[in-house]
C-alpha cells in the first residue's frame, strides 16, 4: 500500500480517470469520489477541517449493498428460506470478501490517510480498505442513484453470488441438512463413523448419515469432520431427489 497524503495526486488520479477506470463508474460530480477516498484519519491529521470523510457513505454503502444483494439472493434461490439466505449473504458482504475487492482494485493506493493509520498495524489497514469499497457504493448511489450502485455491485461482486457452492456457508452442509431434518422430521440426524483406512498420518474416514435409523448418504474425508460434512451433502441430494 503506497502512502498518498497529497490531495493533488488523488485529485490528479480522478481528473484523467485512473480511478474511475478501475472501479468502473464515471462520476458526474467527482467531489463525490473524493469524499469517498477520505478516510477520517487523513482530516484530523491535517486539520482539514473544511474536507468530508467517507464515514456518511459508508453508511449509506452498507444499507445498498445489503439492499443489493438481497434482491439479488431472493431471485437466485426462490426455494431457500429466510435463514438460509441470511447467512449467504452474510459471506458475500463480510469484511474478508470487501478486502478482497478493494485489492483488486488497488483502492488501496488512492485512500487519503492520516500518517498514523497509514502506519498503523494490517488489520487496520485492512478494515479501512475494506470500508472504502462501501463507502464508493455509497458514493455511486448519491451520484447515479440505485441502478448505478446495483450495475457496480454486480460487476464487482459477481464471483461471490455466482458460485455459491464454493461459499463457507455451503461448506456447512451439516447445517443444512439439520435444518431441513428437524423441520420435517423434529429430530437431529446422526453421523456413524463406519471405518478408517490408511496410515496414522494420512488416514482416510468413512462416515453415513443415520435419520431415524434409516441410513442416507455417506461420505469420506480427510477428518471426520470433513467426512461428515462431505455424508451431509450426499444426504441432501438423496432427499432432494425424493
Amino acid at each position: 500500500m503506497k502512502y498518498k497524503n497529497s490531495l493533488e495526486e488523488i485529485k490528479d488520479s480522478i481528473r484523467d480517470g485512473t480511478i474511475e477506470e478501475k472501479i468502473g463508474y464515471h462520476f458526474f460530480n467527482k467531489e463525490l469520489l473524493l469524499i469517498a477516498l477520505t478516510h477520517k484519519s487523513y482530516i484530523y491529521y491535517f486539520k482539514k477541517s473544511y474536507c468530508l470523510s467517507n464515514e456518511r457513505f459508508e453508511f449509506l454503502g452498507d444499507a445498498v449493498l445489503g439492499l443489493v444483494i438481497s434482491e439479488i439472493l431472493i431471485k437466485k434461490f426462490p426455494e431457500e428460506n429466510e435463514g438460509i439466505l441470511t447467512k449467504i449473504k452474510s459471506h458475500i458482504v463480510s469484511r474478508e470478501t470487501l478486502y478482497k475487492i478493494a485489492t483488486k482494485l488497488n483502492l488501496g493506493d488512492y485512500i487519503l490517510l492520516g500518517r498514523s493509520e497509514f502506519t498503523s498495524n494490517v488489520h487496520n489497514k485492512k478494515s479501512i480498505i475494506s470500508d472504502a469499497v462501501e463507502s464508493i457504493i455509497g458514493a455511486i448511489y448519491m451520484d447515479g442513484h440505485l441502478e448505478a450502485a446495483k450495475l457496480f455491485i454486480k460487476k464487482h461482486f459477481n464471483e461471490y453470488i455466482a458460485k455459491p457452492e464454493n461459499n463457507i456457508f455451503f461448506e456447512d452442509y451439516k447445517s443444512r441438512l439439520q435444518e431441513k431434518i428437524q423441520k420435517k422430521f423434529k429430530v437431529k440426524p446422526e453421523y456413524k463413523l463406519i471405518k478408517e483406512e490408511g496410515l496414522e498420518h494420512k488416514k482416510v474416514f468413512f462416515v453415513q448419515t443415520i435419520i431415524k435409523g434409516v441410513p442416507y448418504g455417506a461420505g469420506q474425508g480427510k477428518n471426520k469432520k470433513q467426512a461428515e460434512q462431505n455424508a451431509a451433502k450426499e444426504t441432501l441430494k438423496q432427499l432432494e431427489a425424493l
